[in-house]
C-alpha cells in the first residue's frame, strides 16, 4: 500500500512506496551553530515519518545531510580563531547530542559535502558540457538560469521577478540569478583542486550530488523548510534536472513550516530570538516538544510560547496517565477491540494522507477518552482494555514519546515529578514540604517526609523540584 505526499512543485498528491520501499532526502544543518528548537521541527518530524513507514513494513533509506564547507562555517572559525574543521567537529558533535535528548534517530546515511567533492565537480562537467554552466575563466563555475526555462517553478516565481541571491565579487555573472556551482580558491579558506583551479563547491550542488549518490534511483520524498524552497531547492532541481534530464531527481518536495514565537515572529539566529534544544527540554521535556510539534501539520507554520509549551506537555500527561491505567489490563471487552481496531485504522489513514499527525493524534484522543469515560462510568472496566492499551502503546512508539519520562503537576505553585501518579493529598504535602524548605522550616519538612514514606513515598530534592517515587 502507498503513501500520499502533497508535493511542493505540482501541488498534486503524489504516491509513493507502491514497491513496499522509500527513499527519503532532508536538507540536514550547516554545523556553525548550536541547533534551535525551530531547527529540530524537520528532524523530529522525519523521524516521527521514518518510524511510522519503518512500522508499516517499508523498506526505508533516509538521508540527511551535514553542510560542512560554507562562508557561515569559514566565518564562526575566523571569529573564534580556529579552524574550520574544528568548527565542524564541535557544533556536528551538538547536533547529535541535541537529537539524542529529543530520542531522534541519526539517518540511515549521513553525508557530509566535503566528502562528496568528486561526485559534485562530475556533475558540475556535466553542467558545462551541456551548456547550462559556465567558467569565466578566474576559477568559478555559474549555473546559466536562463538555460533552464522551467527555471523558478518549485518555488512559483517567475525568473523576471526574482531577487539576486548570491551577489558576485567578481562580476563575471551573465546573469543576476546565476549561481555558483564551484568558487574559486581564496587565502585562508578550504580549497580543493578542480579542472577550474583550486577552490571549494557552493551550496546548492551538494544536495544534488548526494542525492544521485545515496538515492540512485531519485529520492521519493525530498524534504525541507519552506525557506529552502527559493533559492536552495529551485537550484538543486535545475542542476539535477539539466546535467540527467533523463532521470528522476525527486518525485515528491515537502517542505515544512517555520517555527514562530507567538509573540514577536519567526525564529532565527539572524534575528537573535532563538531557544536552543537544551532550553526547550529543560523547561518542557522530550514529550511535550512532541506533542507541540506533532498536533500542527508540517507544512504549516507553528507557534512557539511558553504557554503553548505548557498547555501541550499538560495533554500529554492526561492521556499517558489514563494509558498506564488503561495498560494493566489483562482481559478485553468488545468495546476494547472496537476502539483497538478503530485507532489502528484511523492512525493508519491519517499517517498515508500526507503524514498528517494531527489528525492522528486526534484521534487517538478521541478514542482514549471513549475508554476513560468508559471507566469512569464503570471503575471495573479498568482492568478491560488490554488491546486498546497494547494499540495505544504502538501509536505512542510510533510518534516517538518516551514511556518512562516522569509525569509532572504543579501544586500550590510547587512543580511536582513522579512515574506513577500519587492521589492528591500525597502531591498536596509533598508541595507543603516543599514551601517548608523554602523557609527553612525544618520540623515541618522532616514531618511531611516522614508522613510521606510511612505511606510509601520517597521524595527525592532536586534543584527544578521534588520527584515522589513508590518505595
Amino acid at each position: 500500500m502507498s503513501v500520499r505526499v502533497r508535493d511542493t512543485l505540482s501541488g498534486e498528491m503524489v504516491e509513493v512506496g507502491q514497491a513496499g520501499k522509500v527513499g527519503i532526502y532532508v536538507c540536514g544543518p550547516t554545523v556553525y551553530n548550536h541547533i534551535h528548537i525551530g531547527n529540530a521541527r524537520a528532524p523530529l518530524f522525519w523521524d516521527v515519518v521514518v518510524r511510522y513507514l519503518r512500522s508499516r513494513g517499508y523498506d526505508v533509506t533516509f538521508v540527511q545531510n551535514i553542510t560542512d564547507v560554507e562562508d557561515k562555517i569559514i566565518t564562526k572559525a575566523n571569529e573564534e580563531g580556529i579552524s574550520w574543521k574544528e568548527v565542524v567537529d564541535r557544533y556536528t558533535d551538538s547536533f547529535h547530542e541535541r537529537l539524542e535528548s529529543l530520542g531522534v534517530g541519526l539517518p540511515d546515511v549521513e553525508p557530509r559535502a566535503t566528502e562528496h567533492i568528486p561526485e559534485m565537480i562530475h556533475l558540475i562537467e556535466d553542467l558545462v558540457e551541456s551548456g547550462h554552466a559556465y567558467a569565466p575563466g578566474n576559477g568559478d563555475v555559474y549555473y546559466a538560469v536562463e538555460s533552464f526555462p522551467p527555471y523558478g517553478a518549485l518555488s512559483k516565481q517567475r525568473p523576471a521577478e526574482m531577487r539576486d541571491t548570491e551577489k558576485s565579487q567578481t562580476g563575471y555573472k551573465k546573469s543576476p540569478l546565476d549561481f555558483a556551482l564551484w568558487k574559486s580558491s581564496k587565502p585562508d579558506e578550504p580549497s580543493w583542486e578542480s579542472p577550474w583551479g583550486a577552490g571549494r563547491p557552493g551550496w546548492h550542488i551538494e544536495c544534488s550530488a548526494m542525492v544521485e549518490k545515496h538515492l540512485p534511483d531519485g529520492a521519493d520524498i525530498h524534504g525541507g523548510g519552506t525557506d529552502l524552497r527559493f533559492p536552495h531547492h529551485e537550484n538543486e532541481l535545475a542542476q539535477s534536472a539539466a546535467a540527467h534530464p533523463g532521470h528522476t531527481f525527486v518525485r515528491a518536495w515537502a517542505h515544512h513550516g517555520m517555527v514562530n514565537f507567538a509573540d514577536t515572529g519567526k525564529m532565527a539566529k539572524s534575528l537573535g530570538n532563538i531557544l536552543d534544544v537544551e532550553q526547550a527540554l529543560e523547561r518542557h521535556g522530550r514529550n511535550a516538544l512532541r506533542m507541540w510539534l506533532l498536533q500542527s501539520h508540517y507544512s504549516q507554520p507553528i507557534d512557539y510560547s511558553e504557554e503553548i509549551l505548557e498547555e501541550k506537555r499538560r495533554s500529554y500527561e492526561r492521556l499517558v496517565r489514563l494509558y498506564r491505567q488503561l495498560s494493566a489490563s489483562e482481559t478485553d471487552s468488545d468495546l476494547s477491540e472496537l476502539l483497538a481496531s478503530e485507532l489502528r485504522e484511523r492512525f493508519d489513514a491519517a499517517m498515508r494522507d500526507d503524514f498528517n499527525t494531527p489528525e492522528a493524534v486526534a484521534a487517538l484522543f478521541e478514542i482514549a477518552g471513549r475508554a476513560g469515560r468508559e471507566v469512569s462510568a464503570r471503575p471495573e472496566a479498568a482492568g478491560e482494555f488490554a488491546a486498546l492499551g497494547t494499540t495505544i502503546a504502538d501509536v505512542l512508539t510510533v510518534f516517538g514519546f518516551d514511556l518512562s519520562e516522569e509525569l509532572s503537576t504543579e501544586m500550590d505553585g510547587v512543580r511536582l515529578r513522579y512515574e506513577e501518579e500519587p492521589e492528591e493529598d500525597v502531591l498536596r504535602r509533598a508541595a507543603e514540604r516543599e514551601q517548608a524548605r523554602k523557609e527553612r522550616d525544618w520540623p515541618t519538612a522532616d514531618r511531611l517526609r516522614n508522613e510521606l514514606l510511612a505511606e510509601g513515598w520517597a521524595v527525592e530534592d532536586t534543584s527544578e523540584g521534588p520527584i515522589l517515587s513508590r518505595r
